[in-house]
């Protein structure tokens, strides 16, 4: 499986896949611990995203995408059709309890206040 970039503004399209201008070739890395790790360059960038799928970073990515997404809710539903009609698109994840990147959940706080977005500050671009 070829794993989409994350970044909406990604030339290549593909997840840890650069154009590298210098060598006119595409190019497969990733960031381990704050350690770079080449993993090749490729004429296309079909080729280098099938060589960072291929590697257990992108086996790993790969699964998390196959995992099953929670139920929608109502209240979800709804945001996401708010969403839509401004022109946004809420980033799934199910790295937290709200099921929506930079959206927390907090119970001790009362109202529409329980939800809440956080963003930091290298995402603002």
């Amino acid at each position: 499986m070829l794993i989409p970039a994350i970044r909406k503004d990604s030339t290549t399209g593909y997840k840890n896949v650069t154009f590298n201008r210098s060598k006119n070739k595409f190019q497969a890395e990733v960031q381990d611990g704050g350690k770079r790790i080449f993993l090749g360059c490729f004429d296309t960038a079909q080729g280098a995203a099938t060589a960072y799928a291929r590697s257990e970073y992108g086996r790993a990515d790969a699964a998390k995408l196959l995992q099953p997404r929670p139920a929608l809710t109502a209240a979800g539903a709804e945001a996401i059709q708010l969403a839509e009609r401004e022109g946004l698109t809420l980033a799934i994840s199910s790295s937290n309890n709200t099921g929506y990147k930079g959206v927390c959940y907090n119970p001790n706080q009362t109202g529409s206040k329980k939800y809440q977005l956080r963003v930091g500050a290298g995402s603002r671009k």
